[in-house]
């Protein structure tokens, strides 16, 4: 939550655009592939209220916060709507309540929505491909050369210590080029080692 809100402040706030999965929706109408998740309610948020793909609008609209005190919207839809509705065991498994929704705050869900339909993309797929290499220098640097910690204090000795530890890093792949060292070999579980093992 705290991430999703950061990147939503960044992309409007700064213009700044963070390139990254988002997480899926966990809800089991998504997981089965059957059903109404959340994507398929029409949210109205200056009259707030939703409609569900039956056409029937919401009853309540309440802010509520989650399990970890972040702040939610709780939508519930009327009862006799949902108990007369023909799909119902498409949209809820409560044998006598009506749909609940739970809807991050405007932004968020804006953001979310728009974050899980683009990295679907080709072109987020290609464009996120290219975050490998630079991951790959991250991992390098914070396990050999201590990349995290800053050993002084201030800005300017830290980002004198970054150029070093960039600098170090540039000579440490050159050498190893120039020896043929082959790149190190990403580790494996002692599952898919075994099961080679027993292959060959």
């Amino acid at each position: 939550m705290l991430m999703l809100n950061t990147c939503s402040k960044r992309e409007t706030q700064l213009g700044i655009e963070l390139l990254g999965p988002v997480p899926p929706d966990s809800s089991w109408q998504e997981k089965a592939k059957l059903g109404f998740e959340l994507s398929c309610f029409t949210v109205d948020w200056d009259h707030r209220h939703a409609t569900c793909p039956q056409g029937r609008i919401s009853k309540s609209w309440h802010q509520r916060s989650d399990n970890y005190g972040n702040p939610v919207i709780q939508v519930r839809f009327r009862r006799p709507d949902c108990a007369a509705c023909p799909v119902r065991s498409q949209c809820t498994h409560s044998p006598a309540q009506a749909r609940v929704l739970t809807l991050k705050p405007q932004p968020l869900y804006e953001a979310l929505a728009k974050g899980r339909a683009r990295q679907h993309t080709l072109d987020f797929k290609q464009r996120y491909a290219l975050r490998a290499g630079v991951e790959s220098s991250l991992s390098q640097g914070i396990r050999v050369f201590g990349l995290r910690d800053a050993r002084y204090m201030g800005l300017a000795k830290t980002r004198l210590q970054h150029i070093m530890t960039a600098a170090a890093m540039n000579l440490s792949r050159m050498w190893a080029f120039w020896r043929n060292i082959p790149i190190g070999l990403t580790r494996v579980s002692r599952f898919s080692a075994l099961f080679t093992s027993a292959l060959s």
